[in-house]
């Protein structure tokens, strides 16, 4: 209920980012509380990649990445939680810019990602995600190094593989 994002527009583009931002916080809080009434324990911050040997260089090629596969950042953030809603007001000023680009219209570069098994994370572009996620898009241009692997179900007699996965619905 609380997880559906729809674009408002009064038709003002301004007016419009910082309704979207005080929409996203509201979504953080609502489900902070949530969390507290149900007392479950769940993470609070997005996932880190922790691997000291994480090479994000390599060869980087621009994909549509679906949002949904984006599982956390490279390093700890305290500025948004599991989902990438704003978790307080110091990110307000960059974030109504971003969403306010969104909204008029404007390219905006593509985030870098780090493919692993387990689903992507985010190099550079956290509030391009966040932005992205309030208003509601499904998939998000970005520079992806690294592999997304996972093995195949392997059939009777023949050799199990690995797949490489692309950009595909969640």
């Amino acid at each position: 209920m609380f997880g559906l994002a729809i674009a408002h527009a009064s038709g003002n583009p301004v007016l419009d980012a910082q309704a979207d931002f005080r929409r996203a916080r509201r979504a953080h809080s609502v489900a902070r509380v949530g969390r507290w009434f149900a007392r479950k324990r769940r993470r609070g911050r997005p996932l880190t990649l922790t691997d000291v040997t994480t090479n994000v260089g390599g060869i980087a090629h621009l994909e549509l990445v679906p949002l949904c596969s984006i599982v956390g950042t490279l390093e700890p953030t305290t500025q948004f939680d599991a989902r990438f809603r704003p978790t307080s007001e110091l990110t307000r000023h960059r974030w109504e810019r971003i969403a306010l680009a969104h909204r008029k219209g404007d390219a905006l570069p593509p985030i870098v990602l780090l493919a692993r098994p387990d689903g992507y994370y985010v190099v550079d572009g956290r509030h391009r995600v966040s932005v992205a996620l309030a208003l509601g898009q499904r998939s998000i241009d970005g520079l992806v190094t690294g592999e997304r692997e996972r093995r195949r179900p392997s059939l009777p007699g023949s050799p199990s593989r690995l797949r490489v996965l692309g950009p595909q619905a969640c």
